[in-house]
């Protein structure tokens, strides 16, 4: 021991120690007697202590004496009977506090923290000439701890700021944040817990780091080995694997807790949260994907918890996160939602690759109260009482000139459907019905008049598809539709009834519905060799040998 004191005072000018790059003088001439202050110290306390000592005891004390005043001769003087000493560290020096500093005196890591490496200084007279072990705490993940000064009066270093790790201790836990603080001991790390591995650092410009709550460990047994760290949570290894604090979400704002609706944790970053429950696992949302999902309450909400990662789509178009009864997509319109029965109907039909693409609204209440909706790019799904119906494309923009499901059609109550003639496709509503084809548009019938629509076969009986809407005629009478092949005319009391063909052009000639014939009273119905259809005030007959009409 008395060898490593001296290698130590070697290094220093005559008179002085270096310590942090600063000669500090020890040395104060007496010129009484021609020593040094610290001389006529150790003379003295050796003296005291070779009082009833064998001469090898007395040895082992001046040693022990000379150790601890090199290091700190005010601090021996001060607190007798120990050889402790120390250099005291500012928040500049760059190196980080001792667990005891800011763990209530206690040398062990604090909470939130584990033992993540070590590394040792040779000839400590803290540990009475052998090494010194100097063991780091690194910050658990999610990391909660902020870069700050410990406040100390002498140890008044560093806690949190260096992100840095050894690595032979733990090495199973791969998330990590800042030192925390350092263990100081003489015990070897492999012997102070079975978690270090017995590869050494060495850093001697740590030697003669110390804290008032510090004191030397010489004859001290080694202390109980320190409990293991918890396993790290699932919401921590997944942070882990996002980068921790230098990746995706960034730093910790708020530590794991457990949510509100007693289901599942989570934890808030910079740029995100992470959400678990045992059934949905560990998963990020960010960004306006984020803010979406708060705005439909989160975790509270329709949605439920994540189920996977943000990701991109197949098309490149979009990202997107999965909930429990959803998904959220971001894209060059912005950032919508698809909740519940809509969302299942909307990938049924082919989601976003689908006919439909991709949202273009949050999920909306209709004015009436009575549904939820959501536009996308080619359409709208509704969902209304458990049914949920989708109309798009040109049958959907009728539907919304004539009023939407506020209009005397209401909603939808079959979704676009083909008519199966390989021409034209139809939508049934509350209120009638719309057909589509690309060579005459889209037109609504409903009523009477598709009563008798139907009941003569429809778009595929004779009168093929509507050419218009119903219309109102000038008289204020009735109304009729006007069809690839015919029209149906229909008045109150009277009924509906078709007219087509050369009787149609017969009517026209005679001024119409408005003119003196007036409105059918008939189908146009066979009767021998000729086909007759009655009027309000005359019957039309056609000569089908000679394709001419006659009126009676």
């Amino acid at each position: 021991m008395t060898l490593a004191f001296h290698r130590r005072a070697s290094t220093s000018t005559s008179g002085s120690l270096v310590r942090d790059g600063v000669h500090r003088d020890t040395s104060i001439e007496d010129p009484i007697a021609g020593t040094t202050f610290s001389q006529r110290i150790v003379r003295a306390a050796s003296s005291a202590l070779a009082k009833g000592h064998s001469r090898r005891s007395f040895l082992s004390k001046t040693a022990l004496v000379g150790s601890a005043l090199a290091i700190g001769p005010v601090d021996f003087i001060l607190r007798p009977g120990t050889a402790y000493g120390y250099v005291c560290g500012s928040c500049g020096d760059g190196w980080t506090a001792f667990c005891c500093t800011i763990n209530g005196g206690s040398n062990s890591c604090p909470s939130g923290s584990f033992i993540a490496g070590w590394w040792k200084a040779d000839n400590a007279a803290y540990c009475c000439g052998a090494a010194r072990y100097i063991i780091d705490c690194n910050a658990s993940c999610p990391t909660s701890c902020s870069c700050r000064c410990s406040g100390a009066s002498c140890d008044g270093r560093r806690t949190c700021c260096n992100q840095f790790r050894y690595g032979q201790c733990h090495q199973e836990i791969s998330c990590y944040g800042p030192v925390v603080c350092r263990i100081a001991t003489c015990t070897p790390p492999w012997q102070y817990t079975s978690a270090c591995t017995s590869s050494s650092a060495t850093d001697n410009a740590t030697v003669d780091h110390g804290a008032q709550c510090l004191a030397t460990d010489c004859g001290k047994p080694p202390p109980p080995p320190p409990p293991p760290p918890p396993p790290p949570s699932a919401i921590a290894m997944e942070y882990a694997a996002l980068g921790g604090s230098s990746g995706l979400l960034g730093a910790v704002v708020q530590a794991e807790t457990a949510a509100s609706d007693h289901r599942g944790r989570y934890a808030v970053y910079r740029r995100g949260r992470i959400y678990w429950t045992s059934t949905t696992g560990a998963h990020e949302v960010h960004g306006s994907i984020l803010r979406a999902f708060s705005d439909v309450d989160g975790i509270h909400g329709v949605l439920g918890y994540p189920t996977a990662d943000t990701q991109s789509s197949s098309d490149r178009r979009s990202r997107y996160s999965n909930f429990e009864n959803g998904r959220i997509y971001y894209w060059g319109a912005g950032t919508f939602p698809i909740i519940g029965a809509i969302f299942v109907k909307h990938q049924a039909l082919g989601g976003v690759r689908g006919f439909l693409g991709y949202p273009t609204s949050a999920v909306r209440t209709s004015l009436d109260k009575r549904s939820h909706y959501s536009n996308f790019e080619r359409g709208r799904i509704y969902e209304r009482g458990g049914t949920v119906r989708e109309i798009h494309g040109a049958i959907l923009s009728r539907h919304e000139a004539l009023g939407g499901v506020r209009g005397f059609l209401g909603y939808p109550e079959t979704d676009v459907v083909d008519v199966g003639d390989g021409r034209g496709r139809v939508t049934r509503f509350e209120g009638g019905y719309i057909y589509y084809t690309s060579s005459t548009g889209a037109h609504e019938v409903h009523g009477a008049l598709w009563d008798r629509y139907h009941a003569n076969g429809g778009p595929t009986g004779y009168l093929r598809y509507p050419h218009s809407d119903v219309r109102a005629i000038s008289d204020g009478r009735g109304k009729f539709s006007e069809f690839e092949r015919g029209r149906i005319y229909w008045m109150p009391g009277g009924g509906a009834f078709e007219v087509h063909g050369a009787v149609l052009d017969k009517l026209f000639e005679e001024g119409d519905v408005t003119g003196h014939l007036g409105y059918p009273t008939s189908e146009l119905r066979p009767a021998g060799t000729v086909r007759r259809q009655t009027f309000e005030h005359g019957r039309l007959t056609y000569h089908p040998a000679t394709g001419t009409v006659t009126v009676d």
